[in-house]
């Protein structure tokens, strides 16, 4: 008698199971056509775990973990994709997203390492390449980012982005014409980028060309609604036109970008124009951007 008892708890339990799991295979379901629609906090509603001691497989984890990340929840997103590995998953997806995840909370030589991995598993594809140059830029392993750079261009010819931020690196290491000629080609690529312009600019202004570097500073201010941007070109001209030793306009330029934000162009003006010292500091800061995501 004891034992038909013990089979049937048996039995129960095994239907508990079967049941728990169709539960949440159709809990998967329904996270992903709501993850498919762009619903994630719905997606992480459904699918968060209770307590501590629910346990999710690595699909839900993946899951999970995608949704924090479209959520910019990048610290959350991080967990569930360790979690997700610690279970077994060992994707392509995994490492590129976990990736991407810690470039965007500055985890730069854990970027790199993941993406490492996911360059083993997909060697053609250029976004990887690109992103770890990336990193390996934030680490200060120019180099590294350099060849990396050129890999994304060698695998996509078209990739403007790369062209970009190479020409932005050779600028820093003070290769002037192939950076310029990066630049050049990233802006051919795509005549709005506003910010290519800018920095082609801001080389013609460190290469003393200051004549020839106005008329850029001031068509990027006709041209741009980016505020930003917008500064950088009115401090840029005032430089130009301070090397040049035309103070009035200097000081003219100085209070547009004051009156933009530009917290050292305020003190330039109060110091330098109104106060009439000698202006001994304020060597440009500026330095080339690149292209973030």
């Amino acid at each position: 008698m004891k034992k038909v008892i013990l089979f049937l708890v048996v039995a129960f339990l095994s239907l508990g199971n079967a049941v728990k799991a169709q539960l949440k295979e159709k809990q998967i379901e329904e996270a992903t056509k709501l993850y498919n629609k762009g619903e994630y906090k719905s997606v992480i509603k459904l699918l968060r775990p209770e307590s501590k001691e629910d346990v999710l497989n690595p699909t839900t984890e993946m899951l999970l973990a995608d949704a924090y990340h479209k959520e910019e929840d990048f610290i959350d997103a991080i967990e569930h994709y360790d979690l997700a590995q610690s279970k077994g998953e060992n994707s392509f997806e995994l490492y590129f997203h976990r990736a991407r995840a810690y470039i965007s909370v500055q985890e730069y030589k854990k970027a790199s390492k993941d993406l490492d991995k996911a360059i083993a598993l997909q060697p053609d594809n250029s976004e990887l390449y690109f992103f770890r140059a990336y990193a390996e830029t934030e680490l200060n392993n120019l180099n590294n980012a350099l060849d990396d750079y050129s890999k994304a261009i060698e695998l996509n010819p078209d990739f403007q982005e790369a062209y970009f931020n190479r020409g932005a690196i050779k600028i820093d290491l003070e290769e002037y014409e192939s950076g310029i000629n990066d630049l050049e080609k990233a802006q051919v690529m795509d005549p709005d980028n506003e910010e290519a312009e800018l920095n082609l600019a801001i080389i013609s202004y460190e290469q003393n060309n200051f004549e020839q570097a106005l008329p850029m500073f001031r068509n990027i201010i006709d041209n741009t609604s980016d505020k930003q941007i917008k500064l950088d070109a009115n401090y840029y001209i005032a430089e130009c036109y301070d090397a040049l030793g035309d103070t009035d306009n200097a000081c003219q330029y100085f209070y547009k970008a004051m009156k933009l934000g530009d917290a050292d162009s305020g003190e330039i003006y109060e110091n330098y124009c109104q106060n009439n010292e000698i202006r001994n500091l304020f060597k440009p800061r500026k330095k080339l951007e690149k292209v973030s995501f």
